[in-house]
């Protein structure tokens, strides 16, 4: 740890990822729970209190001026505005896998902290030429659900500013806007928990809070399309064609003409086995197909799922469902007992299937007969380099593919091929340099270049390339590494490839579309026809954090028809004198659901359409005697006599359900606390 630019930051590798995990700084598992005092505005805080460095101690921080765009707010944002609220500050580029990782954690500490003066902030500091653009950055918000405000800092000057080396890299800002925590690496979620919380508690005291929202967010709108960003794509042995709808968390299976045979998942972020209307997944990408079934990489999850589709069943088989950070075993382990690191694609090869650990830069196989996980090839650490399986190194491996005797990895970072020889226990590189050498150069493997390419495929003796970030299919030679351009108009950095014969299937993410071509032809790529498919007829919100220590409000059981959809009306039980915030955000988000045909839509408003209460729409599966659902409130009620306090309110909803025929629904009715002065 060091001063730089007047706030403590971690030294970290570079590259596109930092430690994978941080050192305490006086929280995390050193932090002791402390009672916070009582305030007019905000509840007792229930999160251990880390120990915050004496206020001599910390750094000032350089702002955020420098940067070329801001998203998710309609004016620059200045420090002066952030006073009053305790702020994480975020260095990240799209492309990092740790980036990625830490995303969910973020999305975790925005909902623990809903309602309070916490905020966060994004710096976009890019890696690669086309990270630059604040247009295309868009659609990385969009994509990965960003809701917070994001500055584009294609130059670097924050960057620099700040003093920063590695991404990603998080600080955490006191109300005063100095630093009081800061690390390199995806940070651990109860050790940030713990740091915000004291800085909130601190600031709370000192009756030094921010009152309201921050002013000017506006989150980047989300297409209704039928596809949402997909990913990968695979060509099935019945003619038919299985789809990574990855930006609806669902997979989408259609026929050799093109008309819908299944869309797989609720359209909801989860981890849900079931039915194909039950299930759920979180940002799903590789396919493979083995038999007569599918298995995706549940990549959000950390998870490999089965999906069996004479029963129309979903199924976890790898993966403990936790982010994995200990080392992988060459040893055959219980595959459901493994925890894996981001897995994001899959290789069938004589009935196992490869799997490329994006984020923990390995390869491994899982047995699907035997259910077991081994670790294959890498040492762990993102580089490119070559030699025996276990000691070499990959950089976020995102594709693989295969001609019969080698298995071919795509190393995004190093925006590389590489070749792993299984027999000979070796791997090489195709074409390709390093961490920091890429660019859009055809010719031989000495000359050319890709940037950061995610999407790959053998077909017709040849690899073909998703070179992603220059939004290009490309054909390179497996032997000599010799590399030409074959597809660059019109695409949106496509991140899977999948072929059959001599047609080559094209996921055009950004364009939410899936593209037909014939191989080495003069004819034009086309869209494949996707017949009736429609977007889930719910939003997809970021993924529900059901915390344990929030109040649970049971709900039920509750008496509803079968075969329809039935409204359950909710009332509120408030004490006198207290009411329902107007101007206040409202929210009402389903995390699970059991025995319903969907998960229910959320309800996002302002209190003042929900002063009387609010509705429940259900609908229970064919068959179903029971119905479970469990989620989220998030409002606000205040003492309306004498407007001095207002007290933020979250509770778990767990609702269940009796299946009755000829059952009419009535209204039920939930307690709130009473706003008063304490």
């Amino acid at each position: 740890m060091r001063q730089i630019a007047g706030v403590v930051l971690i030294a970290g590798i570079l590259g596109c990822s930092g430690a994978t995990t941080s050192p305490s700084r006086g929280g995390g598992a050193d932090a002791k729970p402390v009672a916070a005092a009582p305030a007019t505005n905000l509840p007792p805080l229930s999160y251990p209190l880390a120990t915050l460095p004496p206020a001599k101690e910390r750094g000032d921080v350089a702002g955020f001026e420098g940067a070329s765009a801001w998203i998710n707010v309609d004016h620059p944002l200045t420090k002066d505005e952030l006073r009053g609220r305790v702020v994480i500050v975020d260095f990240w580029t799209s492309c990092c896998i740790n980036c990625l990782q830490t995303l969910p954690i973020l999305h975790q500490i925005e909902d623990r902290f809903r309602g309070r003066a916490v905020t966060v902030v994004g710096i976009h500091s890019p890696k690669f030429d086309e990270e630059k653009q604040a247009g295309r950055l868009q659609d990385v918000v969009r994509d990965n659900r960003i809701e917070h405000p994001v500055a584009v800092d294609g130059s670097m000057a924050i960057w620099r500013a700040w003093g920063v080396e590695s991404w990603p890299t998080v600080a955490v800002l006191d109300v005063e806007g100095r630093a009081v925590w800061a690390a390199s690496g995806e940070p651990a979620l109860e050790e940030l928990t713990s740091v915000v919380a004291a800085a909130l508690d601190e600031g709370q005291r000192a009756n030094k809070l921010a009152k309201g929202p921050l002013r000017g967010v506006r989150v980047e709108p989300i297409e209704n399309k039928p596809l949402r960003y997909p990913g990968k794509v695979l060509a099935l042995k019945d003619g038919g064609l299985a789809i990574a709808d990855t930006g609806h968390d669902r997979l989408v299976v259609v026929d050799r003409s093109g008309k819908v045979e299944a869309t797989i998942g609720s359209g909801l972020a989860g981890k849900a086995d079931g039915s194909f209307q039950e299930a759920s997944f979180s940002r799903p990408e590789g396919l493979a197909e083995v038999g007569a079934d599918l298995f995706v990489a549940d990549t959000g999850n950390h998870t490999l799922r089965k999906i069996d589709r004479a029963a129309r069943v979903v199924t976890t088989v790898a993966g403990t469902g936790e982010i994995g950070l200990g080392r992988l075993s060459t040893e055959e382990r219980p595959a459901r007992a493994v925890a894996l690191r981001s897995p994001w694609d899959l290789l069938e090869v004589r009935g196992a299937l490869y799997v490329a650990l994006a984020g923990s830069h390995q390869i491994g196989l899982f047995d699907p007969k035997r259910e077991t996980f081994r670790l294959v090839a890498g040492n762990g650490h993102e580089a490119r380099v070559d030699g025996p399986l276990l000691d070499a190194s990959f950089a976020q491996p995102s594709a693989l593919a295969t001609d019969g005797a080698e298995v071919f990895v795509l190393d995004s970072e190093t925006s590389s091929v590489r070749a792993i020889d299984v027999a000979k226990g070796q791997v090489r590189t195709v074409v390709g340099e390093d961490l920091f050498v890429f660019g859009d150069v055809d010719g031989d493997r000495t000359k050319a270049r890709l940037q950061h390419p995610i999407g790959m495929t053998y077909a017709g003796g040849a690899l073909y390339v998703a070179d992603s970030y220059n939004s290009k299919v490309k054909r390179v030679d497996p032997r000599t590494g010799t590399t030409r351009t074959v597809l660059g108009a019109d695409l949106g950095e496509p991140a899977g490839l999948g072929s059959s014969g001599s047609t080559l299937f094209i996921a055009d993410t950004n364009h939410h579309r899936v593209l037909r071509w014939p191989l080495e032809s003069s004819a034009k790529a086309d869209a494949v026809a996707l017949g009736d498919l429609a977007a889930p007829s719910i939003e997809t919100p970021p993924p529900v954090v059901i915390d344990a220590r929030d109040p649970t409000i049971a709900i039920g059981p509750l008496r509803i028809p079968p075969g329809a959809a039935s409204k359950v009306h909710v009332r509120w039980d408030i004490p006198k004198g207290t009411g329902v915030n107007d101007e206040a955000p409202f929210r009402v988000v389903w995390a699970t659901a059991r025995g319903l045909a969907r998960v229910p839509a959320p309800t996002r408003e302002k209190g003042t359409l929900a002063k009387e209460g609010f509705e429940i729409e259900v609908e229970p599966v064919a068959g179903a005697k029971t119905a479970e659902l469990t989620g989220v409130l998030d409002m606000v009620v205040c003492d309306v006599v004498t407007h001095a306090v207002c007290l933020p309110v979250r509770r778990t909803l767990a609702a269940s359900f009796a299946v009755e025929p000829g059952a009419v629904p009535t209204a039920v009715t939930i307690p709130l606390p009473a706003a008063a002065v304490p």
